[in-house]
């Protein structure tokens, strides 16, 4: 992957006061990506970044192609640092909420008969109603309490963003990521 400096980012996106010039401002998205044992299931997933406010939006679906919704995750945090180092920009983020909606009701029988493992501990999940599963583990997904402080690095290449660590990894960690993953956002306009 090449990766250049994220000022044309900056210019493009532009800064609000509250904004930190390092951070590219705007809503990004990945295409459809093929996950879970042998990628048979997809997944789509989007960032929003603005001010110091950073927000994730997350949609699986039940085959590799991106067809059928089964769940959401949407997620709101908070910024607290960031810094430029080399072609990469680190940050902080105190972590805000987790709320995951199951959109199909095969998933959601799935998720109540098995609510010690993909069920996040709960056992009265209702299709099309989010829960708050902050803190929680949803398997193979662990989500931290709110108020955690997570710590990602940022790398800008043309009209994209990549993360170290989101959107697939919620741990609090030591040390930023030294390289960037393989999920691509593009920016959407």
């Amino acid at each position: 992957m090449r990766t250049l400096s994220l000022l044309p980012l900056l210019l493009v996106a532009g800064t609000s006061a509250s904004a930190d010039p390092l951070l590219p401002q705007g809503h990004f998205r990945t295409e459809c990506l093929p996950i879970g044992k042998n990628d048979r299931h997809g997944f789509i997933a989007e960032i929003r970044i603005e001010g110091r406010d950073i927000s994730a939006f997350a949609q699986s679906y039940a085959h590799n192609d991106c067809d059928v919704p089964t769940v959401q995750v949407d997620y709101r945090g908070t910024i607290t640092a960031a810094t430029g180092k080399d072609d990469r920009v680190d940050f902080t983020q105190e972590t805000g909420r987790f709320l995951y909606t199951l959109l199909a009701d095969d998933v959601t029988t799935y998720y109540n008969a098995n609510a010690d493992t993909a069920g996040c501990g709960i056992d009265d999940w209702q299709t099309d109603a989010p829960r708050d599963v902050t803190g929680r583990t949803c398997a193979p997904n662990s989500f931290p309490e709110a108020g955690t402080v997570l710590k990602d690095s940022l790398w800008g290449d043309d009209d994209a963003i990549h993360f170290g660590r989101m959107p697939m990894v919620w741990d609090a960690v030591t040390g930023y990521p030294e390289e960037p993953s393989a999920i691509r956002f593009t920016r959407v306009e």
